[in-house]
C-alpha cells in the first residue's frame, strides 16, 4: 500500500515537472495566414464611400527588418507586440456591422490566442538589454497609437475601421513573408 502511494507520489511529481517546464516561444505561421485570411473576409476591398477619409499611416518597416539569424527572437518581439496590439485596437467598440460579429469574434479569438502562446514564453524577459528589439518595440508602439488615433478622430467610424483592416491586413502579410525569408535563410 505504501508503495502505491510513493508511486503515485512520483508520477504526480513527474507530470508536475514536465508542466512547469517552460515552452519556446513558437511563432505559428499557420495562425498568422488564418488571422489574414478572416480579416480579408471581413470585407470586399476598400469602400469607395470611405476614399475622403482614407489617412495615410507610415508603415514601420524597420521593425520586421533583420540582419541575420541571430535576430529571430527580435523578430518573434515584433510578432508578439503586434498581435498584442491589434488586440488592443480591438478592444474598442463600433466595429462595422457589414464584417459580421461571427467573423471579429473569430478573428479576436484567434489573436488573443496567439497572444497568450507568446505570453506563456516569457517573450518580453528576452527583451532586457537588447536595445534592437526596444527600438522595434517603440515603432510598433508609435504606429499602433497612430492607428488609435485614427479611430478615434473618426469616432470610431466603419470607414475608420476600414482604414486599420487595410493597415492590418499590410502587416500581416508583412509578417509571412519575413518569416519566409528567415526560412530560407535558416
Amino acid at each position: 500500500m505504501a508503495l502505491e502511494g510513493s508511486l503515485w507520489l512520483c508520477v504526480v511529481f513527474c507530470l508536475s515537472q514536465a508542466w512547469a517546464m517552460p515552452t519556446r516561444c513558437a511563432f505559428r505561421e499557420h495562425l498568422i495566414e488564418v488571422s489574414l485570411n478572416l480579416l480579408k473576409d471581413m470585407g470586399d476591398g476598400f469602400p469607395k464611400e470611405c476614399l475622403s477619409d482614407n489617412v495615410v499611416i507610415a508603415f514601420p518597416a524597420e521593425a520586421y527588418e533583420f540582419a541575420d539569424d541571430t535576430q529571430k527572437e527580435d523578430f518573434e518581439i515584433a510578432i508578439y507586440k503586434t498581435l498584442n496590439s491589434t488586440d488592443a485596437l480591438f478592444e474598442n467598440e463600433g466595429r462595422p456591422t457589414s464584417w459580421g460579429q461571427r467573423a471579429v469574434d473569430e478573428f479576436q479569438n484567434l489573436v488573443f490566442r496567439q497572444v497568450q502562446d507568446f505570453n506563456t514564453c516569457v517573450i518580453r524577459s528576452k527583451t532586457t538589454g537588447n536595445s534592437s528589439a526596444a527600438y522595434r518595440i517603440t515603432l510598433l508602439k508609435t504606429y499602433f497609437q497612430k492607428m488609435e488615433n485614427v479611430l478615434q478622430e473618426k469616432n470610431y467610424s466603419s470607414c475608420a475601421w476600414e482604414i486599420i483592416r487595410k493597415e492590418l491586413l499590410g502587416i500581416l502579410q508583412v509578417i509571412l513573408d519575413k518569416n519566409a525569408e528567415i526560412v530560407v535563410r535558416a
